[in-house]
């Protein structure tokens, strides 16, 4: 999408005044892992190894970083909406769909220089292979691979995990999940690596047992919100 650069500064339009904060990279980075338990980072983790696995060529670092903030939109929406239990109605639904775009308006706030593939993932990883996914409804190989690997390693962390509202899935319960969404919701020949490799997937996966090392919050400077947060992390 050689055009997506152009595209995305007009979905997301911040205050030059917000943008001119130059908020750094490391101190998103810990805002997002704050509230996430791990999940971001495992995300990434997932993401680098798809990545190499599928013999994509693109970089497993930035991949990472893509997994990383994936889900940096969901720091401006309300505490309200990511700390509801059960089922979203149809207005929190539209609400909760925003996070990829202001997800996307916090990466231009940034003064680091952020890989094209990683505004791309933030984005698109909530579009599916069908057609059917946000905010673009972009189907098949016009999704960006990135996007397609993001969205994939999410909804495999999303499933394993356990949540206030939900238990882990097993494994074997989560590959028939996959399998049955080949070119549903995801991209089939990723799908086809990652059911190969999920032992593989799930040994990396565990290497986050605790936050990785080496972002720490910027004192003083709080690029978005000082609040607390509580994400939910599944489909959505």
């Amino acid at each position: 999408m050689p055009e997506l650069q152009t595209l995305l500064k007009e979905v997301v339009k911040l205050p030059a005044s917000y943008r001119r904060q130059g908020a750094p990279l490391a101190s998103l980075l810990a805002q997002v892992a704050k509230g996430d338990d791990g999940h971001g980072q495992r995300v990434g983790r997932l993401a680098g190894l798809l990545g190499h696995l599928t013999g994509s060529g693109l970089s497993s670092s930035a991949l990472e970083l893509a997994g990383r903030l994936h889900d940096a939109g969901k720091l401006l929406l309300p505490d309200s909406l990511l700390n509801h239990p059960g089922m979203f109605n149809d207005r929190q639904m539209l609400v909760m769909r925003q996070h990829p775009s202001l997800g996307l308006g916090a990466l231009f706030q940034l003064s680091a220089d952020i890989p094209t593939l990683v505004h791309e993932a933030v984005l698109l990883h909530h579009e599916r292979y069908d057609g059917d996914g946000y905010p673009f409804g972009l189907k098949g190989q016009a999704i960006p691979l990135a996007a397609r690997i993001i969205g994939l390693a999410d909804v495999i962390d999303a499933l394993l995990s356990a949540r206030a509202y939900k238990t882990g899935w097993p494994p074997r319960q989560v590959k028939a999940f996959l399998q049955e969404q080949a070119g549903g919701a995801f991209d089939p020949a990723l799908v086809r690596h990652a059911i190969t490799s999920f032992d593989d997937l799930l040994a990396i996966r565990r290497t986050v047992a605790q936050p990785v090392q080496g972002y720490q919050p910027v004192p003083g400077r709080s690029p978005l919100t000082s609040r607390t947060l509580s994400f939910r992390n599944d489909m959505p």
